[in-house]
């Protein structure tokens, strides 16, 4: 009687197995992710900061740094899926991007504050 009180969804689908690339790997969409370019002036940036850093100008490396997080925050916000800069969803993105800019400055405003 307790299979009677039960009623079948016949609209259920099997789940199905996870996509892959043919190889054996997950199923990775890296071509919508991002665009090279943008990767490539992030890297810039940061290897520019590095050089900065080095000279001995940490204030300078830093706000490099901090304001290029911004601008890719901004520009995740501002342009949404047409963004050249995109890991997750816009909001988590943007999030990560403008925390991480406002973080850095933070923490190096409070260690010179200590010195």
């Amino acid at each position: 009687m307790a299979d009677a009180n039960k009623t079948e969804n016949l609209d259920l689908k099997p789940p199905q197995p996870p996509k892959t690339s043919g190889r054996g790997h997950p199923f990775v969409s890296e071509a919508q992710e991002g665009r090279p370019i943008c990767e490539g002036i992030i890297f810039l940036v940061v290897l520019v900061a590095a050089l900065v850093a080095f000279c001995g100008y940490t204030w300078a490396a830093t706000g490099l740094v901090s304001i290029a997080a911004l601008v890719c925050g901004a520009l995740r916000l501002i342009l949404k899926n047409r963004s050249p800069w995109k890991v997750r969803s816009v909001t988590f993105d943007a999030f990560i991007c403008i925390a991480l800019g406002i973080g850095l400055l933070i923490t190096y405003f409070s260690i010179q504050l200590l010195l």
